[in-house]
């Protein structure tokens, strides 16, 4: 036997979640915005980083070695002076925190876009019901 419940979030009168909703979708956009150009921005400084590694490496001046230290430290990276580039970990780890927060921020839009539409939200549940029978227990043969 199959029973299916309708379970509705809010009503036609409910308009803090709508407002909440409204503001976080707002935010929302805007921070994905901000973490897109984040993510562009710590690309380029990747690759600023390794062009400046090759090129201090190849001049072989230590004030510029330490130079391109001193970017990648504020970059989120520690380089030591004997590198000539970027370590692919070191790279990633510039490049992959920024996509995380784009990411993240598409979830909270997400959220807040459902907070937006929960007067009108309708979530159908299914649930399944079985008949057990019970054992009948026998006398006991001696």
């Amino acid at each position: 036997m199959h029973k299916v419940l309708f379970f509705r979030i809010g009503s036609r009168n409910v308009h803090l979640p709508k407002l909440i909703g409204a503001f976080i979708i707002v935010t929302a956009v805007l921070m994905f915005f901000q973490a897109g150009a984040v993510m562009f921005e710590s690309w380029d400084n990747a690759k600023f980083l390794n062009n400046c590694l090759q090129n201090a490496s190849a001049g072989l001046s230590l004030q510029d070695k330490q130079v391109c230290q001193q970017s990648a430290y504020y970059a989120g990276v520690f380089v030591r002076l004997d590198q000539k580039a970027l370590t692919a970990k070191q790279f990633w780890s510039m490049i992959l925190q920024p996509i995380a927060l784009l990411f993240g921020w598409a979830i909270v839009f997400i959220i807040g876009a459902m907070l937006y539409l929960s007067g009108r939200i309708i979530v159908p549940i299914e649930e399944a019901e079985r008949i057990i029978k019970e054992k009948v227990r026998g006398k006991k043969r001696r």
